[in-house]
């Protein structure tokens, strides 16, 4: 026994003095198998493009699978999406890097959708463009911005999808809700739930992002892969489970274990990298080269957290109904992190209270457009209330960080922040604690018109 703890001790320490770590290849990931059956959108007869591809996509899946291209011509580039299309197992889309898909409304909208609906799992499928070096794009500017009910926009939203791959486009996002990749549940039964299983995220960039959302937010997930996402404003990757309590009460397969993550990317935004478990026991997490500029820190590692509010703890903090604070794995790496500080990043309405004291007034007065953050200056490198304690049975738990860089901050901020109690106090600028506009503050209307630069 003494001797299994010994080589245990030394695999964690190999591990976390290592620049890299070592990533399974692709193929554990993807495998698809592309059938010669293939259709082609090129000049639309019609003008309900999604009625046009969502039957393109069928008549592929009937055929037992094959490749839909979407094409731009002189005449065609955009195709206007009203509805949800449902993209069925066996389908592979290839889109051109001219493409631009557009919503005809600025309200509440899917693009596409992987395993949402019924109680089948989805499997064998990808969207990604004809050429790996030239994305095709998702325009969302014309959608409602901030936390209106009526708004947000997913460019693709995944349940049970199996062996998928998603790559080469980028969103022109309006600080709308939502993510723009979304990785949420399927209902298969009473007590089981499906969710996304081996697949690829790749070379993908989201503009403009609202705070509180970003590239992608997966709420759980099975052997994923994420590669090159880069991500202005919000947080780039967030592995966040806290619409999934309920479903973990009856099935503890929902959560997220054994993802990947390489070259993540945010600037002027949240952070590159989210952790929040919430009421999960999650699995192992693995990510290599974070990269953080001008984001109000590098990296969050919240702590498990219950709400009182959904009956989840009692007044003193003790869980209740079967539920119990959230981790992620102890094995956890995140490595070859750089934050590098600027003055445009997305501050929280609590987070401000991080900023020292001679920054600010570097502060904004106002809201940004998404309703939720204010711009100012990099806080940290790493907001870490998961390390504010020691008991995992109160949702603490510690993500091994080797190779962390903070460049260019001023030496009054501070590397971590494990508490909201350790914020700058006694400053000449203070911050009210303001409600929130997505809790009940006073929202202004928006017609989903661009922000003027």
């Amino acid at each position: 026994m003494k001797q299994k703890i010994t080589l245990v001790i030394l695999f964690f320490s190999i591990i976390c003095n290592a620049q890299k770590i070592e990533f399974p290849k692709e193929s554990s990931f993807y495998n698809p198998v592309i059938k010669t059956f293939s259709v082609e959108i090129s000049e639309p007869k019609t003008s309900n493009h999604s009625e046009l591809i969502q039957d393109a996509i069928d008549k592929i899946n009937k055929k037992g699978g094959g490749l839909l291209k979407i094409n731009a011509t002189k005449n065609n580039f955009v195709y206007t999406i009203s509805q949800e299309i449902q993209i069925k197992s066996n389908v592979h889309i290839k889109v051109s890097p001219l493409v631009v898909f557009k919503g005809d409304s600025p309200k509440v909208l899917k693009f596409f959708s992987v395993g949402k609906q019924g109680k089948g799992e989805i499997g064998n499928i990808s969207l990604t463009s004809m050429n790996d070096d030239k994305p095709f794009t998702f325009d969302f500017t014309n959608r409602i911005a901030g936390e209106d009910k009526n708004g947000g926009t997913i460019a693709v939203a995944l349940g049970g999808a199996n062996n998928f791959k998603l790559a080469n486009f980028k969103v022109l996002d309006n600080n709308t809700r939502f993510s723009s990749i979304t990785m949420n549940l399927q209902k298969f039964s009473n007590n089981k739930y499906l969710f996304a299983k081996n697949g690829v995220i790749e070379n993908i960039e989201v503009t403009n992002a609202h705070y509180g959302y970003g590239v992608v937010q997966c709420q759980a997930s099975y052997n994923v892969l994420y590669r090159n996402l880069k991500g202005s404003g919000g947080a780039t990757l967030r592995l966040e489970t806290g619409a999934v309590h309920n479903a973990y009460l009856k099935d503890k397969n929902v959560k997220v274990d054994e993802n990947y993550a390489e070259n993540i990317y945010c600037e002027n935004g949240q952070a590159a990298i989210t952790l929040s478990p919430h009421t999960i026991v999650n699995g192992k997490v693995f990510i290599n080269d974070v990269e953080a500029v001008s984001c109000e820190t590098g990296l969050i590692i919240a702590a498990g957290f219950l709400s009182k509010k959904k009956e989840q703890r009692d007044k003193q903090g003790n869980a209740i109904n079967g539920h119990i604070y959230g981790t992620f794995n102890a094995e956890s790496i995140i490595s070859n992190v750089k934050i590098v500080y600027g003055k445009n990043a997305q501050l929280r309405n609590t987070r401000r209270n991080f900023v020292p004291c001679d920054q600010r007034n570097l502060v904004s007065k106002d809201r940004n457009e998404d309703e939720e953050s204010f711009k100012g200056p990099s806080v940290s490198g790493i907001v870490y209330f998961a390390k504010g304690g020691t008991d995992p049975n109160k949702g603490f738990y510690t993500i091994h960080t080797p190779n962390l860089k903070m460049v260019g901050f001023p030496k009054e901020n501070k590397e971590i922040f494990t508490s909201n109690k350790f914020s700058f106090k006694d400053c000449d600028i203070k911050f009210k604690k303001e409600p929130s506009k997505i809790t009940g503050g006073k929202k202004k209307k928006n017609k989903g018109k661009k922000k003027k630069n």
